[in-house]
């Protein structure tokens, strides 16, 4: 990887270079080797994730877009800050009318564990709910649901594996099928 990263930064200085010579061919060669190294980088994420996946056993079935309440702070546990995110976020849901929808998809989905305090998918609510919340600071991403198809029951090492794989991610219990699933957050 660090020698990918080195050839793209070789690419970039010859775009450079090109670019101000005003060759088209070779600017041209050269935006082209630049995707040529990206897509190696890329393909190098890729199939790390693939493996990783596979060492738990689980599997992307769905994406779907959600509305989410971004945190402000970096520690958030610290001081009372979560207990007036909190507050925040029901009154948000409230003047949104949007609270019934993310209480019936909460209820039927046990978090476990999470850095996402704040979520509701977007196909439960209205364009009036949708924008009420945008303006009161939501934001939309797509997540990403995972299944954990192997039947493991040791949860600390599913946790242990969300905390190294995703930065952004909920953790979830499925009550009608009691199946662990994964919120990725596609954040940043």
């Amino acid at each position: 990887m660090k020698q990918e990263i080195l050839a793209l930064k070789r690419a970039i200085l010859e775009l450079e270079v090109n670019s101000s010579v005003n060759k088209e061919n070779k600017l041209i060669k050269s935006l082209d080797n630049i995707i040529c190294i990206c897509e190696k980088i890329k393909n190098g994420f890729q199939k790390k994730c693939d493996t990783t996946y596979k060492n738990l056993k689980c599997s992307k079935i769905n994406t779907i877009s959600f509305l989410y309440k971004p945190l402000r702070v970096r520690n958030y546990f610290e001081g009372d800050y979560i207990v007036r995110f909190g507050a925040a976020r029901s009154q948000d849901l409230k003047d949104a009318k949007a609270l019934k929808a993310h209480n019936e998809f909460w209820i039927q989905h046990k978090t476990i564990k999470g850095n996402i305090f704040g979520s509701v998918p977007k196909e439960l609510l209205n364009e009036n709910s949708i924008k009420s919340l945008v303006t009161s600071g939501w934001m939309e991403t797509e997540v990403d649901i995972f299944d954990i198809s192997d039947g493991t029951e040791n949860i600390r090492e599913i946790m242990d594996f969300c905390e190294r794989e995703f930065n952004h991610y909920i953790l979830i219990e499925e009550e009608l099928t009691n199946t662990h699933l994964i919120l990725h957050y596609k954040i940043g």
